[in-house]
């Protein structure tokens, strides 16, 4: 992965997954994203599963893909509190599950 916007900063080695749509899809384990997450944390990326839907919920998903010794857990924020507003995202690579392929 190239560094973040304009290169200015590295990317940090951290993943950020949801879980409707993304770990979950209707109520199943999206088995090529759980192989996914093996593969980064295997390549030293910290992987933090969120959901806005809290983190007890969070945990259940996790559980039920059986990643939770790979994950840490936490709720999607209510609030950011961050001088850069949403110019942050700049140094953020957004990935659609769909784009995950397993080599």
């Amino acid at each position: 992965m190239r560094g973040g916007k304009k290169d200015k900063y590295p990317r940090p080695k951290v993943i950020f997954i949801d879980v409707d749509g993304t770990l979950i899809v209707k109520g199943k384990v999206n088995l090529p994203v759980v192989n996914w997450i093996k593969k980064q944390s295997a390549k030293g990326f910290e992987i933090i599963v969120w959901s806005s839907r809290g983190k007890e919920y969070v945990d259940k998903a996790v559980k039920k893909a059986e990643i939770s010794h790979l994950v840490a857990t936490i709720s999607k924020p209510g609030y950011i509190v961050d001088d850069m507003r949403l110019s942050w995202l700049g140094y953020v690579a957004v990935i659609h599950p769909s784009q995950i392929k397993i080599e």
